[in-house]
């Protein structure tokens, strides 16, 4: 721990130096900004549509839509006053704005009418037009808390999926060809990632007042990404008390009249406390749900007023945020922020969803053993011997639960010197296990795995007739961070930020494999991993940006250090420590008045999750080992892009880019340092490349309607899809050149249209198709895979087109609505995962049996290859009709909203 302690002062003591060096320099990288965002109205609380706000003394300002709420984007941390302006009315002025750098600062505008019959001197505005980004390189996209309660999503994700650039594939995102793992997400500027496994945090969507998702040219500020960030940003109470309630269900009155039998409540609220300068914001979600593909597991529910449904269901989920802000004065603010996620859930397998009646008898053909065996299945009870199975009530349930912590300081010294202190406390657990069994409780056969079992006797089918889903696994994390980011204009033309960031991570896991056996060592399971781990992480950053002559440049340098921790010996560690440097060069230079051409050049690096290093270090049955010597995973990436306004309110991007990947995880044989076999090890052997392009062009909301329409063009090249990969496919030889990854779709276009008379009604519709993805090929004669065959073919394109209409009443005084939304309106049949998981080695052990019946049948939907039906010495394929194969059907809800 002393050479990690030293490893990582010299570190910082080589950026401080490159600090010192950069700040005496004429070059200054980019500093920190917010947004101002708010809604105008008159003193009876009607809209005031298309006045002008702009920021007294400064060039930004903007006009409000038609529903009066307005935002300025990109304005430079500090402090300002605002004036609002519109004929008809008296202008009004709020001083003492403070912005702070990646917030929203809400202004709202309450403004009196006036009458006048005197000459009035013409009034010119100069605004800032919010689209154009001037001043930065990086390339993404925002989504307002008012379009996501527009948009026929429920989760951010699924908004997040029809961007530009976006790639969803098998429940996960992925930005620019890379990885899923590759995204960072952030709330509230602080890292939310599991270190173990990966992986985010979902929100309740009324906690969420806006988002900024970055797929290019992060700055310094941002590590251990590859790919982009997703920043959510949570809701702070206003001066005044609001809320809103909400209620979605497809529930229509009776238990066959329903699609996922979806209840979904939002509760969210906030405004002042008693205590002077400090405000609140709550909130939570419920959603509980049969979703597709349901399970037959029996649970037990009851009804209120005949359509709310109370009671466990496949997915159960509760989402609770609760915020403080305290202002002292207009220069200080700290926060204080709870999240806490729960969920639990069942997993539908095909192989697990039939309930009928299993033979059992007793096995007394081996010497000196009793069993308990099976045979025949049967729908109906035929005789006494034949006992009910219901093989869905034997498979694991999950539980997710998910709580942070978190305090945030941001002081503004002055107009030009801003700080931020941020302290969090994550702490993440997923329980995954059959009935709450512990592992000697598992039923099944401990001389033979239980799929086998049944397949001696009578029953040759694909289908479970007995015993537990054979695994089981606990794990938990907690991460506890300090992060710090200091802001200071040096002049008018130069910005300097550096900031630091240090977690430290305790780690769990306990798994295990078919625990009714007994492995080599004499402990329950076929297989089993345990350990508790600890490692500490960190990081400190600069940069800079200078202007000259409207060209802006960015520079930044990040420095991070990794250590494995100090309890994995010394002699199996070649570098206890990695340290990293990472640039970023960014140029934005407006070409014109409406054009603004962007470049960015970023080395980035991200950490292994830990179950890479750590995971099976003392198991010797042939599993993937974990490696403590892993390097960091890298990215160079490229990107341009140019940002067009055709007109006040329509704007346009086109970006490209390029992605070398290397150093990614892979596993491959190793001699065994402690014999003479080989073992699996996890390696940074793997590479990958991907480049494309893509065009935005959106509408502000105008007379009635906005839209925005969307294309990429993407290639994700690679050696593998999956760290596992090579092992799984058994290759005969490594690859020697890439192939299309897993989520390499070339084609996306996605188009939406907003129709409205705010406060009246509205409809949003959502279009999006996607082309085919990648599949490989695979005959029935098939022994081993060549690399070259990997991914060599497509699946066909798939389609959807969701909608959402609303209608707006006034209900004491409050504003009431009731909402329609059809998911997959078309009912469009899309393949969304043609190989589904099969463990733990049913005919389709790998995948491999759905992917033959598809290359010879053109069928989705999964089969088996069983005995010749038709006589001609073949055998047949036993189809299955799999639903995990296909993307959800079309599904219609209901709801009602209120707002206060």
């Amino acid at each position: 721990m002393r050479m990690a302690r030293i490893s990582i002062q010299n570190g910082v003591l080589l950026l401080c130096i490159a600090l010192l060096a950069l700040s005496a320099g004429d070059v200054w990288s980019q500093g920190g900004y917010g947004s101002i965002v708010g809604r105008v109205a008159d003193d009876e609380g009607n809209p005031v549509a298309y006045a002008q706000v702009v920021v007294l003394g400064q060039s930004w300002g903007a006009m409000g839509i038609q529903d009066g709420t307005y935002i300025i984007k990109n304005v430079n941390v500090g402090t300002y006053d605002l004036k609002v302006m519109m004929m008809g009315y008296e202008d009004k002025t709020i001083t003492g704005v403070v912005i702070r750098d990646g917030e929203n600062t809400k202004v709202d505008f309450k403004i009196k009418r006036t009458l006048v019959d005197i000459d009035l001197e013409e009034v010119v505005v100069k605004g800032r037009r919010q689209q154009l980004i001037k001043k930065e390189s990086a390339q993404g996209h925002n989504i307002s808390s008012d379009q996501l309660t527009n948009l026929p999503v429920d989760e951010l994700e699924e908004a997040i999926s029809l961007k530009a650039g976006v790639v969803a594939q098998a429940g996960e995102l992925h930005f620019r060809g890379g990885r899923a793992g590759e995204v960072q997400y952030q709330v509230d500027g602080v890292p939310v990632r599991d270190p173990l496994v990966g992986g985010g945090v979902a929100l309740a969507t009324l906690a969420i007042s806006d988002s900024d998702i970055i797929l290019g040219g992060l700055d310094a500020q941002y590590g251990n990404a590859q790919s982009g960030i997703v920043n959510y940003k949570t809701k702070e109470g206003g001066d005044e008390f609001e809320g809103e309630l909400r209620y979605i269900t497809d529930d229509y009155g009776q238990p066959d009249n329903t699609y996922d039998n979806l209840d979904r409540m939002f509760v969210g609220f906030g405004g002042p406390s008693p205590i002077r300068n400090l405000t609140y914001y709550i909130s939570a979600e419920g959603t509980y749900q049969d979703d597709y593909p349901k399970t037959i597991e029996n649970r037990t529910h009851r009804n209120i007023l005949n359509f709310i449904s109370v009671g466990d269901r496949k997915d159960n989920s509760l989402k609770m945020q609760g915020k403080l802000a305290y202002r002292p004065n207009p220069k200080l603010k700290m926060t204080l922020e709870v999240i806490n996620n729960h969920t639990k859930r069942d997993n539908y397998l095909h192989a697990w969803s039939r309930e009928g009646y299993v033979e059992t008898f007793f096995d007394t053909t081996q010497t000196g053993t009793v069993m308990l065996r099976h045979g025949a299945w049967s729908p109906t009870q035929i005789d006494s011997t034949y006992l009910y199975y219901n093989a869905a009530e034997h498979t694991p349930n999950v539980i997710d639960d998910f709580n942070q912590l978190k305090f945030v300081l941001n002081h503004t010294i002055d107009k030009d010197t801003y700080y931020s202190l941020k302290l969090s406390r994550q702490y993440f657990f997923r329980d995954n296990r059959v009935l709450g069994k512990e592992p000697w409780e598992y039923t099944g056969d401990r001389e033979a795995d239980l799929w086998l079992n049944y397949r001696t006797f009578e029953s040759y089918d694909y289908f479970v007739i007995a015993g537990d889903y054979p695994t089981l696994s606990t794990r938990k994390t907690q991460v506890y961070t300090t992060k710090g980011d200091f802001t200071r204009r040096l002049s008018k033309k130069q910005m300097f930020q550096t900031g630091f960031e240090f977690s430290y991570n305790d780690m769990y896991l306990f798994q295990v494999d078919r625990p009714y056996q007994t492995n080599t060592n004499g402990e329950i399971g076929g297989s089993r991993t345990r350990y508790h781990y600890y490692n500490p992480e960190g990081a400190v950053y600069t940069q800079s940006r200078w202007e000259h002559e409207g060209m802006v440049l960015n520079i930044g340098l990040r420095y991070d250090a990794f250590s494995v921790g100090d309890q994995i010996p010394i002699s199996e560690v070649q570098k206890r420590v990695k340290t990293q440097f990472s640039p970023r060069i960014g140029i934005a230079y407006p070409i014109s008045d409406r054009d603004v051409f962007s470049f960015h050049y970023g080395r980035f690096y991200q950490f292994p999750d830990r179950q890479y290093i750590f995971d099976d270090r003392n198991v010797f049955d042939g599993r993937t080992r974990g490696n403590p010597n892993l390097e960091n995973e890298t990215t160079v990436s490229y990107q341009a892009g140019i940002q067009h306004l055709f007109s006040e309110i329509v704007f346009g991007q086109f970006s490209v880019y390029y992605k070398d990947i290397f150093g990614l995880i892979t596993a491959e044989q190793v001699p065994d340092y402690a014999g003479t076999g080989n073992v699996r090890l996890y390696t940074n052997k793997d590479y990958a490349s991907a480049r494309g392009f893509e065009f935005t062009l959106s509408r502000q909301f105008k007379n009635n309607f906005r839209g925005e329409i969307s294309y990429t063009y993407g290639v994700a090249t690679g050696v593998a899809s999956d760290p596992n990969a090579a092992i799984v496919q058994n290759f005969l030889y490594l690859p020697v050149s890439e192939q299309p990854l897993d989520w390499d779709s070339r084609h996306q276009l996605s188009a939406q249209l907003y129709i409205a008379n705010p406060g009246s009604w509205g409809c949003n519709f959502v279009w999006n198709y996607t082309s085919g993805f990648p599949y490989t090929p695979i005959q029935r004669n098939t022994r081993e895979l060549g690399p070259e065959a990997t991914n060599s073919r497509r699946l066909p394109g798939s389609t959807s087109l969701d909608i959402q209409a609303e209608k707006y009443y006034t209900l004491w005084n409050q504003r009431f609505r009731i909402f329609l939304q059809s998911r997959n309106l078309l009912d469009a049949k899309n393949i969304t995962n043609l190989t589904p998981s099969n463990w733990p080695g049913f005919p389709s052990a790998t995948g491999s049996d759905y992917e033959k019946y598809y290359t010879e049948t053109g069928r989705a939907g999964g089969a088996y290859i069983g005995d010749d039906i038709n006589g001609d010495g073949i055998e047949d394929w036993i189809p299955l009709q799999d639903p995990r194969v296909f993307g959800d059907p079309r599904t219609i809800r209901v709801g009602v909203g209120f707002q206060f």
